[in-house]
């Protein structure tokens, strides 16, 4: 804990490695993990995994520790009001199971902590911790650890891991994302799959297009390898290195763990920890980098350079006969050169179909024989025997790389509701003080006056578009203002406030950004201490900055940042002070009504948007970048333009979303917000309603 170099031989390093099921738990345990982070088959960050039942949670938690492993469980995701219930129990099973740590981010599981006084929590990489002022927040909320935004420096590792009293986690191999950690919404955008809820599509390793025609991949990030940081990281006080990787095999997580093992004895000489880390990274194709912890933020993102190397030969039933109760995959062609992936077990069958793919650049393709490989390995024990079945030659077949996705995706999903237990149902009693929280009949707050398709009350913009509207800023006299603030040096924090003097009589908040680092608190402070003085409240967009906000003594509300899904966390962010709490733009309409119907503390809804779908710290190349004012399209047609916000380039849509023309009287908040920040046209945003709007998941499932 923090960097007493006397407490690092009692808190030795920690290799902390990922079961996306129990193959790969069982290789982790083989390999020398100290921990093995693993989820259920609902409500964790991984729902394309195998994933563990219920039912199978005490036997596992019993075998890792019967082996001197820990067990991590990861319930951490955004979770809708229906879900409590199932969380509830899912940490009940938990403490009745031993677990040794869950991950959690959503504010309704830390309302419901003291329920479960056995149960240690540590914040996911999804609560977005990224400074010493939310790891100061976090011990503050009674978490033990937190795992660190992926986007950090090594001086801002080093700063959070300074904090005394709470442990920090690195991710240190891996996948990494191109949106800082917690903060992508693209996925949902596109077609509502939920990177916050576990279902991320991954449509940063697309394909996307410039303006001028340019054809890249600007979204899609190498993968990360720290391995020779190891020592850096131990001066640091950092506690657990962590592992991604739940949607990989078990032959790759058994390696990974090993090198990290040997690594830290020091058994092997550096250009052997090269090697063996560039093995690792055969598997995905893409190249490895120190990224962000090195102070790498250039050419950082792109194509594969790197030819996959399978790792073991496909296997092969040793007989003919077809197996009765375990998992047949059968591979086919169609006569229109579409792929057929049929899976069967016992009653239940389920085929793929993939269409006929043109494979433009070889590199970019995987052979079907090596997909087979991977399905192979990461089927579990209670689907064996396997048979697999594929006509001669036709394994010789390329497909895209997304396809063998999501032909795992699909075996996944089919092997989760072939077993029993399969649809994630928890069954265990909970004590009558919990079935009392969750049932409460909620108080209704008599601030949620406002129903969807009364007119907004609230607008929200930042400088550049008070700017646009100039003169025409009169459009803005009988509303309610969020000023939205990134100051970047110490004269736009004067012209903030200066701002903010002339609009006082308006102001509803001053909102401070999502993402924030070491060196932007220095430029917050002046905005606090003076938001403080003029008695203007804070919108705090992370838990960072509502530490900020709290050591400050500013009167605060939840924006954007903090946004709820259920009603519990907003009556948890209420008791931390914050007068309103901002509903998710990701939420669906069925969700939005039942967060309504047990709000007890105000809300604030918003109606228009160009949502920050991605923020990320990458920059970006020239012809995508927000000095061009570039634009990026994929081929969806979803268009994204990036524009620097502080300390990070954000890509909000071009098109935005609109839900001004709805009438709901089951949806009361209040306050009704059209959110101006990314619009070229404010005046025009704010008056006209277009007909046939987007309307974002409010008309789809949310998943």
């Amino acid at each position: 804990m923090g960097t007493d170099k006397s407490m690092l031989a009692e808190y030795e390093l920690e290799i902390l490695a990922p079961a996306g099921g129990r193959p790969a738990m069982e290789a982790a345990v083989a390999a020398g993990a100290d921990a093995v982070y693993f989820g259920l088959q609902k409500l964790n960050a991984r729902q394309g995994a195998e994933n563990f039942s219920a039912e199978a949670l005490p036997d596992t938690v019993a075998y890792l520790h019967s082996r001197q492993v820990k067990a991590y469980l990861t319930l951490n995701i955004a979770l809708a009001q229906r879900e409590l219930g199932l969380a509830a129990r899912t940490l009940m099973l938990a403490q009745q199971s031993g677990v040794d740590a869950v991950l959690v981010c959503d504010p309704a599981l830390l309302e419901m902590h003291p329920f479960f006084p056995g149960l240690t929590f540590h914040f996911s990489t999804q609560a977005g911790i990224s400074s010493s002022a939310g790891m100061r927040a976090a011990r503050e909320l009674g978490l033990s650890r937190v795992v660190l935004a992926r986007e950090l420096s090594a001086a801002e590792v080093r700063a959070a891991a300074a904090v005394p009293g709470i442990e920090t986690e690195v991710f240190v191999q891996g996948a990494l994302c191109f949106s800082c950690s917690g903060r992508c919404l693209l996925s949902s955008w596109g077609g509502g799959r939920s990177g916050n809820r576990g279902s991320c599509a991954s449509p940063c390793r697309v394909v996307w297009e410039s303006a001028e025609g340019a054809s890249q991949r600007p979204l899609s990030m190498y993968d990360l390898c720290l391995v020779e940081y190891l020592e850096q990281l131990r001066d640091y006080g950092v506690r657990s290195l962590k592992i991604e990787g739940r949607l990989k095999t078990a032959s790759w997580v058994s390696a990974a763990v090993q090198l990290y093992r040997q690594a830290l004895s020091g058994e092997l000489p550096e250009d052997e920890l090269r090697r063996q880390a560039s093995a690792l990274g055969d598997y995905t194709g893409r190249p490895l980098t120190a990224g962000f912890f090195a102070g790498v933020r250039r050419e950082i993102t792109g194509e594969s350079a790197r030819r996959n190397v399978q790792e073991r030969r496909l296997a092969r039933p040793e007989s003919e006969a077809p197996a009765r109760q375990g998992l047949q995959i059968a591979v086919s062609e169609d006569e229109r050169g579409g792929t057929l992936w049929h899976f069967s077990q016992s009653d239940r069958q389920h085929t793929l179909r993939i269409p006929p793919q043109k494979i433009a650049v070889p590199k970019r393709a995987i052979g079907l024989s090596s997909i087979l490989e991977r399905l192979e390995q990461v089927v579990p024990r209670s689907a064996l025997p396997l048979q697999i079945t594929c006509p001669p030659g036709l394994e010789e077949k390329m497909l895209p790389r997304r396809c063998a996705a999501e032909v795992q995706a699909t075996l996944a999903e089919f092997l989760r509701r072939s077993q029993s237990g399969g649809s994630g149902t928890v069954r265990t009693a909970l004590p009558p003080e919990l079935n009392a929280y969750l049932q409460r009949e909620a108080t209704a707050c008599s601030l949620n006056r406002r129903s969807l398709g009364a007119v907004p009350d609230t607008v929200r913009l930042g400088l550049e578009e008070l700017a646009l509207l100039g003169e025409a800023s009169d459009c803005l006299a009988e509303r309610k203002l969020i000023l939205a603030c990134y100051p970047r040096n110490a004269a736009e924090v004067s012209e903030l406030c200066a701002v903010a003097a002339t609009w006082h009589q308006n102001l509803l908040a001053l909102s401070l950004p999502a993402v924030v680092y070491e060196d932007d608190i220095v430029l917050l402070r002046p905005v606090l201490d003076f938001a403080r003085e003029a008695a203007i409240t804070i919108e705090v967009n992370s838990w960072d900055t509502w530490q900020l906000a709290r050591e400050a003594g500013n009167d605060c509300a939840a924006g954007a940042g903090l946004a709820v899904l259920n009603a519990n966390a907003a009556r948890f962010l209420s008791k931390q002070g914050c007068r309103y709490s901002t509903v998710s733009s990701e939420i669906d309409a069925e969700q939005l009504q039942d967060l309504c119907q047990q709000a007890e503390t105000a809300l604030l809804l918003c109606v228009f948007a160009r949502p920050a779908l991605m923020q990320t710290r990458v920059e970006l190349p020239a012809e995508f970048s927000a000095e061009r004012q570039a634009r990026l399209r994929d081929s969806r047609g979803i268009s994204l333009r990036p524009r620097r916000e502080g300390a990070v380039t954000v890509l909000r849509p071009e098109e935005p979303y609109d839900w001004r023309s709805l009438r709901n009287p089951q949806v009361r908040v209040a306050h009704l917000q059209v959110d101006l920040c990314g619009s070229t046209d404010p005046r025009g945003d704010l008056q006209a309603i277009k007909s046939g709007p987007f309307l974002f998941n409010y008309e789809r499932k949310l998943r």
